[in-house]
């Protein structure tokens, strides 16, 4: 069993992603249409999962894991270290590390992390990469070409298939020798081929797997040399480094601006039309860095903070809107509409002045969304803060124009 939590309820978007993986390797898999980031019922939402999937099904007590995205990845977190007598096997994180203020001390928990090159929680992903690797807690970490999202199907295959080899070394699933020598030719190539391309951090990740992953099945001595040289060289001291100087980079470009951002919500600006300006042109400059800079590192390194900086913009006002504070949320989400042609900022300024009880501006922001690009009619006529709108005739035109097309 794995529970997915998606960032904004969600629940049917990784049940889609991940339905044909769940069903060739005998999983079920769950998705929480009710947690979301910043809700005050997150502990009622993943009680609620779990105890209606407990009645429905008979579940493996061994092999019940926890996964999500972004937000939903540290709920997924909270839920496997918060309940010791749920026995969650391990979390399949994407796009963020651990839960907020908590480490993941449990020694049994299994961690996989799923992170985008260009996500900008990549530092935090590397972070909490380094700390299981010095405590020796169990990881595995892939890296995709992408940004901040659900990874691809091939990532979570991979992930299901760890946590697949992972219970059968711990005893709770029998083996099946031709699924383990499968994995271990699959890393044994991985081994390879980053030694043919000396991409040091590919054949890091590729030793410790093998002798991590396989110890007890195989016969891993030579990868095990190979890790302790590798450990030793300065090749791989160098890849940290450069690691370390993406991360310090990263924090330095939005630390120019994210006080700048902050003083422009908290209303505390002698001006705040001139601030808002200022925080736009600073991140139109990372944007046209992040498109044009003749650095390739340089590029994903303020693509990233970019990124970063615009999420903090839209989940501060996301908390703002969870508290109520209509005009301090939509303030939010307006700036953050004028740096990006995007229809996030949209819906949810659709979702603040619905919940503020102006239905008029909100089925106008809901327009604008679609016109940037939103086409999920039914995640709009689901949305528990828009069900206000639906005795309305504009929305319901607005909802039969965007099935139609």
């Amino acid at each position: 069993m794995i529970y997915f939590l998606d960032p904004g309820g969600r629940g049917r978007r990784p049940v889609e992603l991940y339905k044909d993986i769940a069903e060739k390797h005998g999983f079920v898999i769950a998705g929480s249409n009710n947690s979301r980031n910043f809700s005050a019922d997150e502990s009622r939402s993943v009680n609620a999962i779990w105890n209606d999937t407990h009645l429905r099904l008979n579940l493996n007590e061994h092999r019940t894991y926890t996964g999500g995205f972004s937000g939903g990845a540290r709920v997924a977190g909270s839920m496997a270290l918060g309940c010791p007598t749920c026995r969650i096997a391990g979390v399949i994180a994407q796009g963020a590390g651990y839960p907020n203020s908590r480490e993941a001390t449990n020694d049994r928990l299994l961690y996989f992390f799923a992170v985008g090159n260009q996500d900008f929680n990549w530092p935090e992903v590397v972070t909490v990469r380094r700390a299981r690797e010095r405590d020796g807690l169990p990881y595995r970490v892939r890296v995709f070409a992408g940004k901040h999202q659900w990874a691809p199907a091939a990532v979570i295959e991979d992930a299901v298939e760890w946590l697949t080899v992972r219970a059968m070394q711990a005893g709770d699933l029998p083996q099946d020798p031709t699924f383990i020598d499968r994995r271990f030719r699959e890393e044994q190539a991985e081994a390879n081929d980053a030694e043919k391309k000396a991409d040091v951090m590919a054949q890091f990740d590729a030793y410790r797997s093998l002798v991590s992953d396989f110890a007890g099945f195989k016969d891993v001595t030579e990868y095990e040399k190979k890790l302790t040289l590798l450990q030793k060289s300065a090749a791989l001291k160098a890849a940290l480094n450069s690691e370390q100087e993406q991360i310090v980079d990263q924090s330095r470009l939005e630390g120019e601006i994210s006080p700048k951002l902050q003083a422009y919500i908290d209303g505390t600006a002698d001006d705040p039309f001139a601030l808002g300006d200022a925080i736009l042109q600073a991140m139109r400059r990372l944007q046209d860095e992040s498109e044009h800079s003749k650095n390739d590192v340089r590029r994903v390194v303020a693509k990233r903070a970019l990124d970063g900086l615009w999420i903090e913009g839209i989940e501060t006002g996301e908390q703002e809107l969870e508290s109520r504070h209509f005009e301090k949320a939509e303030g939010c989400f307006q700036l953050m509409s004028r740096v990006r042609d995007d229809p996030w900022p949209a819906f949810l300024l659709a979702e603040t002045h619905a919940a503020a009880g102006n239905r008029k501006q909100a089925i106008k922001d809901l327009r604008e969304a679609v016109r940037r690009g939103l086409t999920d009619a039914d995640g709009i006529e689901s949305d528990s803060r828009l069900q206000v709108l639906k005795s309305d005739p504009d929305f319901q035109r607005l909802i039969d124009g965007m099935k139609r097309h």
